[in-house]
């Protein structure tokens, strides 16, 4: 959108046109996405490198609660593994 209100285009129209509110479009700009946990990002991949399949989630989740002594959800750790790209290969 940023790219065509500098075309000329009101906000207005392109927010009609793609159906999404004014305030929506605000608080989106005002909250980008961040990264989860991107300080545990290279072990995990550590952790997933260790198979040759990879592991999955909790595996990982489990190694990183007793390895590194982190207090993480496994949920969290596969919103992570998503981020970075890795899936495992085991059940696919």
């Amino acid at each position: 959108m940023g790219a065509l209100r500098e075309e000329g285009y009101g906000l207005g129209c392109l927010l009609e046109c793609a159906g999404l509110a004014r305030s929506s479009y605000y608080y989106a700009l005002s909250h980008p996405k961040a990264p989860t946990r991107p300080e545990l990002w290279e072990a995990a991949a550590e952790i997933f490198s260790r198979t040759a399949n990879g592991c999955g989630h909790r595996q990982i989740a489990m190694c990183l609660r007793a390895e590194q002594g982190v207090r993480i959800a496994y949920k969290t750790v596969l919103k992570m593994m998503r981020e970075m790209g890795i899936s495992c290969g085991i059940r696919r």
